[in-house]
């Protein structure tokens, strides 16, 4: 199979549904923005991608992801058409005890990662997540610790991060009046390079956007009545890759993956690094 253009990095987004709501989410998934990828048309798009795209690293994302009913076999799918990137899971852990063969199927997908992340402090909630991952990951395979926060058996890893104590959260948007507003701080390329989803373009409705931030902006200002918005108008300008793109359009998408762009002006570039708020969480316990 000829392979795409080398990436490093490169995310999927296959729901915008979670069972958190964690403030300041970089996808305005805290928003409730409620949208499932249909798995026929996913397979689909992965094919076609993955003749376009060769990253080293691919990221199974959402709003969370373990919520999409046919998870199993779009981790399957990710893995025959991106046959040698290092295939990762990203997930809030709460519903492991739905999903009990994730690791199993991970295992079977390796080089993977399973990665979970906890956004919340509340103790009942912690000791819901630690009873989750003691029983359907850590009980499962005899890890072995390669760091403070990873674990590793053959080549499948587990890492466990926690950003609401790790003071390296910040808003990528600010609120003004209620609505959420662009930084424009008129200095793009501090704002990149002070960026932590700088380097993680990410397909999201099948189109393939420079980050994060830029992936759900129409998506949230058509639900918030705010795509006249005076201050968002150099933003929904933007424009993403699509699968009939010209290819020069996505040679000039890889090579300014890793400089600046007009758009960076929306995220701050001085971000005031902090501890993140408390999740709400959305399910029951």
């Amino acid at each position: 199979m000829t392979r795409g253009h080398h990436l490093p990095f490169l995310e999927w987004m296959i729901t915008t549904t979670c069972d958190l709501a964690c403030p300041g989410c970089d996808r305005f998934i805290d928003y409730d923005h409620n949208w499932t990828q249909d798995y026929n048309d996913l397979e689909s798009s992965m094919k076609e991608w993955s003749t376009k795209l060769d990253p080293d690293h691919l990221t199974i994302i959402g709003g969370e992801p373990l919520i999409h009913p046919r998870i199993y076999d779009i981790l399957k799918t990710s893995r025959r058409y991106f046959n040698h990137s290092v295939l990762e899971i990203y997930t809030n852990g709460l519903l492991l005890e739905k999903r009990q063969d994730i690791v199993d199927v991970m295992l079977d997908l390796q080089p993977a990662k399973i990665s979970l992340t906890i956004h919340n402090q509340d103790p009942g909630v912690r000791k819901k997540i630690e009873n989750l991952v003691d029983t359907h990951i850590f009980n499962k395979l005899p890890w072995t610790q390669t760091d403070s926060l990873t674990f590793r058996y053959e080549n499948l890893y587990f890492e466990i991060t926690n950003p609401t104590t790790l003071g390296g959260w910040y808003d990528y948007r600010k609120i003004v009046n209620g609505k959420v507003k662009p930084f424009e701080d008129n200095k793009k390329g501090d704002s990149y390079y002070n960026c932590t989803a700088n380097i993680y373009p990410i397909i999201y409705k099948n189109e393939l956007y420079k980050c994060p931030p830029i992936s759900m902006l129409k998506t949230h200002l058509t639900k918030y009545d705010q795509l006249d918005d005076n201050d968002w108008q150099d933003y929904l300008a933007y424009k993403p890759i699509t699968l009939s793109s010209p290819s020069i359009e996505l040679e000039e998408f890889i090579n300014n993956i890793h400089y600046p762009h007009d758009i960076c002006r929306m995220c701050p570039a001085n971000p005031e690094f902090k501890n993140q708020e408390e999740a709400i969480v959305k399910s029951k316990l």
